[in-house]
């Protein structure tokens, strides 16, 4: 009998949360070649295995949405400039309507999907004794730099990444990346609900953003960017029991074993 398949309505945003340390090198053989290319590519074991766990997480989730197999499905990931496959990644299927967005930074992994709707997500580890102002100028609009300075020096690297972050989401969704200065965008005030204020790079977005801060655990910051009208319900998954439960099954018999080990923790 055929495993449920995850529900995802039109109107929701689902963020899928793991550790890089729920993955284990078996997962190795859900990732298409270019993939394992890349990972191969990093220097540092850990930096490998984060990589490992988004991009398995993010094929063993849009597998229980569709109910397809992880390891059959395809990715493209063109650049909105250059159109060379180092942009923001996308599936590559021909009725899914699912977008999607990956993000990781220490311990923490994370992956963002929506239903015809474009989707980015930034996650950043607050490391201890940070010093933001070596890239104030390069990262935060005048409005932002004016709004960090009134924040008590002791919290200020924590509001700077709150800053970053809602900017990385947004214009990972956009599929602008980098491309556009940070310091061209204007979001709100740490301390205030998330949301865009300007876009002084033209053209600005033609579509209403959507900014939702998240909940990655003490020590993280976290964002996820909507570019909708419609407003959409942002809900929070844990995704270990997904990895766990892949990295014990055969090749080929990963769909229909996983279901049911969607775990709802908090990261802490």
């Amino acid at each position: 009998m055929a495993a449920d398949l995850l529900a995802l309505p039109a109107g929701e945003c689902h963020v899928w949360w793991a550790r890089p340390g729920d993955a284990t090198a078996d997962l190795d053989r859900l990732l298409q070649a270019d993939e394992r290319a890349r990972r191969r590519r990093f220097a540092f074991a850990a930096d490998r295995l984060r990589f490992l766990a988004a991009h398995a997480l993010a094929r063993l989730v849009l597998a229980e949405y569709l109910g397809e197999d992880p390891a059959a499905l395809r990715f493209a990931a063109p650049c909105r400039t250059c159109g060379e496959p180092h942009g923001k990644p996308r599936l590559d299927h021909p009725s899914a309507d699912l977008e999607m967005s990956l993000s990781h930074s220490g311990d923490r992994v994370a992956v963002a999907v929506a239903r015809g709707v474009h989707v980015g997500i930034d996650v950043e580890q607050v490391p201890p004794g940070a010093d933001e102002r070596a890239v104030i100028a390069d990262a935060l609009s005048p409005a932002e730099q004016r709004a960090l300075q009134e924040v008590p020096s002791a919290h200020r690297a924590l509001a700077f990444l709150r800053c970053w972050v809602r900017k990385e989401a947004l214009l990972k969704a956009t599929g602008h990346g980098l491309a556009v200065s940070p310091a061209l965008v204007t979001v709100s005030a740490p301390h205030q609900p998330a949301r865009l204020i300007d876009w002084q790079e033209r053209p600005a977005p033609t579509v209403h953003a959507q900014l939702s801060d998240l909940e990655p655990g003490e020590g993280f910051v976290a964002c996820v960017a909507l570019l909708t009208e419609a407003n959409h319900r942002v809900i929070e998954h844990h995704g270990a029991g997904l990895l766990r439960a892949a990295a014990t099954c055969r090749p080929g018999e990963v769909r229909g074993r996983i279901s049911g080990h969607v775990e709802e923790e908090m990261l802490g």
